[in-house]
């Protein structure tokens, strides 16, 4: 998973662990605000009222003698005033209490708060039923979870930007590796950053393309000079084996012996220029300049391949669906490359065995099939199949190791793919992508 989708969801837990925590401890602590808003509204009730009932007497809540209580509420009776003599003064206390009102049971917030008046105690009450501290505490909820799916939001949308922001300059170290078939295709130039990190880590990885490049060079002149140093003996030796064989002075066993090593020859000077060829692929020495038609390229393949077929009793069916011409490309590279590929498909196939290649258009990209039904590869050696010199079947003494190598070096020349999907005791099938 990529740096900038794991900080996002490290964001996302840590976002969904606030909402758990709001869902856990919050309710107690708004119910706590709502009761103590509540209380704060009772003791300023009981001011009001003390200053009211200064101001206008006693008198005016208790008129008759008969009856010297007094008590006031609501309609819906979720507030009340109650005023009556008292032999023992009380300090103000608030208390949740029920209170019988007409016949109902209101359980209520109650505010008690005793006087004097007159050289007689009062006690007065003032409650305010449970039923609003709900009400309150439903409203304080809302409100609350709004603002923090607010702030989340907002936040989750301020770290993704900065994230991404901060993040850029690893983007563009990522897009610079990405699809780097060689080092000379990679961009020295040094990312913009304010971040030591990643200067850090994009100055490591040019110092260490860098040194990728120049052992690059180094092999490919060291493959290129060898081969041509030993194209030249091997020409020698075969010449002179060949002035021996005809000079006709030797005996049976020193002849067959003698062509045996000429065969040893032939096979080294068939590696030497494979190994050549490569090498000039990769330093670029091989001209792009021709138009190849793909489906044409392979039925002149078919007809060239015919004897080998016939030693296995193969069967070679070409369907081709779709016309496609490749250019720029370089043409004897190209029929290099196909003529390896099914050469392969014959070379590991069943006595009897069948190779089907086929063509397809899929969006963006011409693909070429080919199919066999020979002994496949095992999935360990499926990724080091285009390695040179890797040879997984000692038995075939004609395998160099180098027939895929040259394939992946023509297709990564022409910026093309070669897929492979294989099942042991099946077959294989290789796909050539042509980017269209």
């Amino acid at each position: 998973m990529k740096l900038y989708y794991k900080l996002t969801l490290i964001n996302a837990i840590s976002r969904i662990m606030i909402v758990a925590a709001f869902l856990v401890f919050v309710p107690d602590l708004i119910y706590k605000a709502a009761i103590q808003h509540t209380d704060d509204l009772l003791a300023k009730r009981k001011s009001e009222f003390i200053h009211i009932m200064n101001k206008m007497g006693i008198n005016q809540f208790i008129r008759e003698e008969s009856d010297s209580t007094y008590a006031d509420y609501t309609i819906f009776k979720e507030k009340y005033v109650s005023i009556e003599p008292t032999k023992k003064a009380i300090h103000d206390t608030i208390v949740t209490g029920r209170r019988d009102i007409e016949g109902d049971t209101v359980e209520a917030r109650i505010l008690k708060h005793s006087f004097k008046y007159n050289n007689t105690d009062y006690l007065l009450e003032i409650g305010e039923s449970l039923q609003y501290v709900d009400d309150l505490k439903l409203i304080l909820s809302k409100v609350a979870l709004y603002i923090l799916l607010g702030v989340i939001f907002l936040t989750v949308f301020m770290d993704l930007s900065i994230t991404k922001y901060l993040l850029r300059p690893l983007q563009k170290i990522e897009a610079k590796l990405k699809g780097i078939r060689t080092p000379e295709k990679f961009d020295y130039t040094a990312i913009k950053t304010n971040t030591t990190d990643f200067h850090y880590l994009d100055r490591s990885i040019r110092n260490m393309m860098r040194k990728i490049r120049n052992t690059f060079y180094i092999e490919k002149e060291f493959i290129a000079n060898v081969s041509h140093e030993l194209l030249t003996p091997v020409s020698i030796l075969q010449t002179r084996l060949e002035n021996m064989l005809e000079a006709g002075t030797l005996d049976e066993v020193t002849e067959i012996k003698i062509i045996e090593s000429q065969k040893t020859l032939g096979r080294l000077k068939q590696i030497i220029r494979s190994l050549l060829l490569i090498s000039q692929i990769e330093n670029n020495q091989t001209p792009k300049e021709d138009a190849v038609d793909i489906p044409e390229l392979l039925k002149e393949i078919k007809s060239e391949i015919e004897v080998r077929l016939l030693e296995k009793n193969i069967t070679l069916n070409i369907e081709l669906h779709d016309d496609f011409i490749f250019v720029p490309c370089n043409r004897s590279l190209l029929f290099t490359l196909f003529f390896n590929l099914i050469n392969n498909a014959i070379k590991y196939n069943k006595q009897n065995g069948a190779i089907t290649v086929t063509t397809e258009k899929i969006k963006n990209e011409y693909l070429v099939y080919i199919r066999d039904t020979g002994k496949g590869i095992a999935p360990e050696n499926l990724n080091s199949i285009f390695h040179r010199f890797k040879k997984f079947n000692n038995s075939e003494s004609e395998s160099y190791g180098l027939g895929l190598a040259m394939v992946k070096t023509i297709a990564n020349f022409h910026d093309m793919d070669i897929r492979v999907e294989s099942k042991p005791g099946e077959g294989s099938v290789f796909t050539v992508v042509f980017k269209l």
